[in-house]
């Protein structure tokens, strides 16, 4: 599939850095994030989908506070287009992730929008073409040749039906050297357990993807990766221990120069290759915009 990576240095690594590595740095970042208890519906009737999404974990909802479905943040709202899918998000977002990871990357491309973007907690907001040509060179599928991907939990956005959102878990072994760009990181010839992550899609009412949201991880204690999913898990097993979290400054800097050395892929769109429905002024591991 398309391992929108979704997914940088750390104290812990202590590596030396240099030009190149700052490239892979920001190559790497592409890759590749109290709880009310559930509500027992009585069987007295059968409810309707667009009925069981509306119902409130609210304790009692004659005296909550009146709040607006209308998103705080433009991009949000301008995602919901008219809210009135004429397809199946859920079924049409599981032949997506179904097709992807059967098929090579780039040989699956009229189903993305023009205006694509995709965003993870500290790479993006990047566009399609940016996308494709950064996942040029990271060797994970060489290193990783038999990635087992679990996704479930696909479910819609009770307050936008053209959003899909789904859980992923990953594991692999890592049978190979990894190849990054030149720098080899030995196999380690042991498995990788992600923790569970959540993606989301978001469709346009034509049917075309124009926004992906991947890699927030849902609990870092879960594997065995120090709580980076997905393709972050993947090169931390093999020895590339990236780090950086949103808001992190350093984390920002290492990202920006890795971005002004180039060569090696973006971890984020210039301005100006940004499709203009993203306002968002947060780039990489920057801080969120508030509205």
């Amino acid at each position: 599939m398309l391992l929108q990576f979704s997914h940088f240095l750390n104290s812990e690594a202590k590596m030396t850095l240099r030009p190149s590595f700052l490239a892979i740095v920001a190559m790497a970042l592409l890759f590749s994030a109290s709880c009310n208890a559930f509500v027992a519906l009585q069987a007295a009737a059968p409810m309707s989908v667009a009925t069981q999404l509306k119902v409130s974990t609210s304790a009692d909802a004659s005296t909550a506070p009146a709040t607006s479905t209308v998103s705080k943040s433009p991009l949000f709202e301008f995602l919901k287009f008219d809210g009135k899918p004429t397809f199946d998000v859920i079924a049409k977002t599981t032949e997506h992730i179904e097709i992807t990871q059967k098929r090579e990357p780039g040989t699956y491309e009229d189903i993305f929008d023009k205006r694509y973007v995709l965003r993870g907690p500290v790479i993006g907001p990047i566009n399609r073409a940016d996308l494709a040509l950064s996942q040029k060179g990271l060797g994970l599928k060489a290193a990783f040749p038999k990635m087992n991907i679990d996704t479930f939990g696909y479910t819609i956005d009770p307050e936008n039906p053209y959003r899909c959102l789904f859980f992923q878990r990953w594991r692999a072994i890592q049978e190979n050297d990894l190849d990054v760009y030149g720098d080899i990181f030995p196999a380690t010839k042991t498995e990788a357990e992600m923790p569970v992550s959540v993606f989301s899609i978001v469709w346009t009412p034509e049917g075309k993807i124009i926004y992906e949201q991947v890699g927030a991880v849902v609990d870092r204690f879960e594997g065995n990766t120090e709580g980076k999913a997905a393709v972050f898990g993947m090169l931390h097993h093999a020895g590339l221990k990236l780090g950086g979290n949103p808001g992190d400054v350093v984390f920002g800097l290492i990202q920006r120069l890795g971005h002004a050395v180039g060569g090696k892929g973006r971890s984020y769109s210039e301005d100006s290759d940004v499709p203009s429905w993203w306002v968002s002024q947060s780039r990489g591991a920057d801080g969120t915009d508030q509205w």
